[in-house]
């Protein structure tokens, strides 16, 4: 849509008109535009329709081995035991996301929700059930429903933006809220429905196997839920995610190099960092999780074309649109 503009009386002049009729590509995740104009009236934007990207399946070497059938999946989860995959879906590649949960097995996928603003499924640890951020609905709320989808539904956390991240064994969820505008992370505990701060700045937080560690975008790690000081382990990445045994800690650099960090949780001691592979994830910063690590040691990332080719769509003289 563009609407006209007076700068100097900082006033609308005019209604809203359509530009294009195709729903843009975007990640439910960190602002970003997916459009760019010019000055001379030259816009250009990628349709959802247009997406390459792709999950696929990387050994630690780097190889790709396989690659998840459909498209429009971000966001992948894979569930506790390894068998599925929890994925934010934009199943009519119109810019809707819903809920799916794939059999990796079986090769076949169910959707579990109908809101079509829903992102970044985040498996309890038993496996039962899964929290999602919903962007519709009042209050922009965090819900939760059953991984086989036995029932519909339920909100859990309200608030201005609230995104689940990551659960722990004994029932604490860690998430983002967005209500100071930057994120900052808190805890939810499913005991007594309470929430605590935890960090005033931090997003994609991820409990270590054991519960004692929270890692998050920083990068850094920090005790929990006993106090202690915050190791830095590098600025400016993003997407932590620990290795099943809690003694690595993955992320991944701006420039989409996938790097890793030996942890020792009974020292408090980080080695120094180190790379995996180049990847060709879709988003290396700030939009949520786009991979994830299997219990094997595999990893399934969210990826562009090894050409990072994107068909793009150019639209001259969008100005002179009337309504």
């Amino acid at each position: 849509m563009a609407q006209p503009f007076d700068p100097n009386r900082l006033e609308i002049t005019g209604p809203a008109v359509p530009i294009a009729a195709e729903e843009l590509e975007q990640h439910p995740g960190f602002s970003e535009s997916g459009f760019s104009s010019s000055w001379n009236g030259v816009l250009v934007f990628q349709s959802a329709t247009d997406s390459p990207s792709q999950l696929a399946w990387f050994e630690p070497t780097g190889k790709e081995v396989a690659q998840i059938a459909g498209v429009g999946y971000q966001n992948p989860a894979i569930s506790p035991d390894g068998q599925s995959l929890a994925v934010s879906s934009d199943d009519g590649h119109n810019g809707k996301h819903f809920i799916r949960v794939y059999d990796l097995k079986r090769g076949v996928s169910t959707r579990l929700t109908d809101g079509g603003d829903d992102e970044v499924p985040t498996w309890t640890r038993d496996g039962k059930r899964i929290t999602y951020g919903a962007l519709h609905g009042v209050g922009v709320p965090m819900m939760e429903i059953p991984a086989d989808g036995s029932a519909p539904s339920r909100v859990l956390v309200t608030g201005n933006r609230v995104v689940p991240c990551d659960w722990s064994q004994d029932g604490h969820l860690v998430f983002m809220q967005f209500d100071k505008g930057y994120p900052s992370l808190a805890i939810y505990s499913a005991k007594d429905r309470q929430v605590i701060p935890f960090a005033t700045r931090g997003a994609e937080a991820q409990f270590s196997p054991d519960g004692k560690w929270i890692a998050y975008t920083g990068i850094s790690v920090q005790p929990f839920p006993d106090p202690g000081a915050r190791i830095q382990i590098s600025e400016g990445d993003s997407q932590p995610r620990w290795s099943r045994d809690g003694r690595q800690i993955f992320y991944v650099q701006p420039d989409r190099k996938l790097m890793v960090v030996n942890f020792d949780p009974t020292t408090a001691t980080v080695s120094a960092p180190r790379e995996v592979f180049q990847t060709r994830i879709v988003a290396p910063n700030f939009d949520m999780f786009q991979y994830d690590v299997a219990p094997n040691g595999r990893f399934l990332i969210n990826s562009l074309p090894a050409d990072h080719s994107s068909p793009l769509t150019l639209v001259t003289n969008w100005t002179t649109v009337k309504e």
